[in-house]
């Protein structure tokens, strides 16, 4: 194995324990952990990037990582969308709350 072989290997072994992490902290509803290790998880995919090594993923270890990694995508992009959705209905609410004491502020102001 060549020596960009070895960084990429040792980039992608911590890309899939930071994926593992945000997955245990998501389900946990740890957003502000979550976001630090998003954080880190980008930092690392630039680090690939840069290393642009083309040989590592196509490897039986390589392969084997990804293919326990893009499980765990899906389930943290599930769990985001629900998180995101679940936030926006709350918000609707209490702007929906905002709104209905502003209109009836106007109506009394009206009446007197």
């Amino acid at each position: 194995m060549e020596n960009s072989d070895a960084k990429a290997e040792v980039l992608w072994k911590k890309f899939y324990m930071v994926t593992t992490e945000m997955y245990r902290f998501i389900k946990k509803n740890d957003t502000d952990m979550f976001l630090s290790l998003l954080d880190q998880r980008l930092e690392l995919q630039k680090q690939l990037e840069q290393l642009n090594n083309k040989t590592y993923h196509k490897t039986e270890a390589g392969k084997a990582l990804i293919r326990q990694i893009n499980p765990l995508n899906v389930r943290i992009r599930a769990l985001a969308q629900s998180w995101l959705i679940s936030h926006r209905n709350l918000n609707n609410k209490v702007h929906s709350y905002d709104a209905a004491m502003s209109l009836s502020g106007n109506f009394f102001n009206e009446k007197l």
